[in-house]
């Protein structure tokens, strides 16, 4: 069976969703634990947005399974279980349908953007870099990815569509009118980096600075769109010099304390900084928010931004759950008729098993092998298989009292009622 366990931007603060982040390495080291217990695989998804995992289970109770894989979770981050209600747990068409939109971009706080299809597949990859996923999750991932293109291609859900690094640089003009006055400071070069800095140069800023713990990687930025890159050194002297700063990083911890942005508000005579942190767990600590003339903004603030844009593609929304729910049936259909694979496998063990033990006792009973033979063999293996077939309906449908198996098997066999 299917299953999900996870958390979001609806469901919880981004206090709760920054003790529940995974990187690669968390995945290599605790997903494994689950197949020991009986997972047969897991991937698992996580953004500054949400942390899923979901899971294919072949036991009997896959309810308590679920309760073992939170337990286990809240060991593994020593989070309180009174956050436990902050949790959603999904089941088979639920939770398939749940990845299948988030896959469109309609569980995303910014609706239709398209940055968490590249998660999405960075999650596949982890997955199937150190083997925990599953021949059932590999086509679950798949379907999602599928729902994902027909949504953006047969529908305008993506027109028009904010990012979240689109409603920072949004917030960020907004507050302080003219960005193109105000040098600005990105900490982080990667993808959520790069796509903040295209937005903050359409809004004509020019003056920018990229700090990265890889400094290779900040100077890379830096020469794609005329930028200067700076050593993670320089953080703090940067800080003094830029009006604006946008954190973006994989960082477990702040990056930017409240001390040292009260020493650099020193140097700046007290002048007004703007801070964005795009980054779950924070990069800015929370209480920076507490200096005098700054002005800290995290993503869950970004949702006025977002919510303009929400009401202009309410239709394209419906049109976009409808070919999820094509896409979810399709999977259902795949998925339980997995489920008659043993059923199949039995009927052709059978088949050979009769056929193997008949041929040996004909052959040793003929001098001849032609068509008439071969005629009668056939008549003989058909009718023995018949005989049996009739004796297990009888059986089944308790000499045809029971009536819904005895349409089952008309069903089956498309015979006339």
């Amino acid at each position: 069976m299917l299953g999900l366990l996870g958390l979001n931007h609806k469901t919880a603060p981004i206090k709760v969703r920054e003790k529940f982040v995974f990187c690669e390495e968390d995945v290599k080291r605790f997903v494994p634990q689950l197949i020991e217990i009986g997972l047969n695989g897991a991937i698992v998804v996580s953004t500054c947005n949400r942390t899923e995992i979901y899971f294919d289970y072949s036991g009997k109770n896959i309810q308590s399974f679920t309760d073992t894989i939170e337990e286990k979770l809240f060991e593994w981050r020593r989070a309180d279980k009174s956050v436990s209600s902050h949790f959603y747990r999904k089941y088979q068409e639920e939770a398939s349908k749940h990845l299948f939109r988030v896959a469109s971009g309609l569980d995303s706080m910014a609706l239709g953007e398209y940055q968490i299809v590249g998660q999405l597949k960075d999650a596949f990859a982890i997955a199937e870099k150190h083997q925990v996923n599953s021949s059932t999750l590999i086509r679950l991932f798949n379907k999602a990815f599928e729902a994902g293109k027909k949504v953006r291609t047969q529908t305008e859900l993506s027109k028009g569509a904010v990012s979240i690094s689109y409603a920072a640089v949004e917030l960020a003009n907004k507050k302080l009118h003219n960005l193109t006055s105000h040098p600005t400071l990105l900490v982080g070069a990667g993808q959520t980096g790069e796509l903040t800095l295209q937005n903050l140069i359409k809004k004509g800023c020019d003056k920018f600075t990229i700090i990265n713990r890889t400094f290779e990687k900040a100077c890379e930025l830096a020469d794609r769109h005329k930028g200067i890159a700076k050593d993670f050194s320089e953080l703090e002297n940067q800080l003094v010099v830029n009006d604006i700063v946008i954190a973006s990083t994989a960082s477990k911890k702040a990056l930017i304390t409240k001390e040292m942005v009260e020493k650099v508000m020193i140097e700046r005579q007290n002048k007004p900084m703007f801070f964005v942190d795009l980054s779950v767990p924070h990069n800015i600590a929370t209480d920076v928010n507490e200096v005098e003339n700054v002005f800290l903004f995290d993503v869950d603030d970004l949702n006025a931004v977002v919510d303009e844009t929400f009401g202009k593609r309410q239709g394209e929304i419906k049109k976009a759950e409808k070919i999820i729910a094509e896409v979810v049936s399709e999977f259902s259909d795949w998925q339980y008729t997995r489920n008659l694979t043993p059923t199949f496998q039995s009927i052709s063990d059978n088949f050979q098993k009769i056929n193997k033990t008949e041929l040996e006792g004909f052959m040793k009973r003929q001098i001849n092998n032609d068509g008439e033979d071969a005629s009668l063999y056939a008549d003989h293996i058909t009718n023995k298989f018949i005989r049996l077939m009739i004796k297990n309906v009888k059986s089944i449908t308790d000499n045809g009292r029971k009536k819904e198996y005895i349409e089952l098997v008309n069903d089956l066999f498309n015979l006339a009622p």
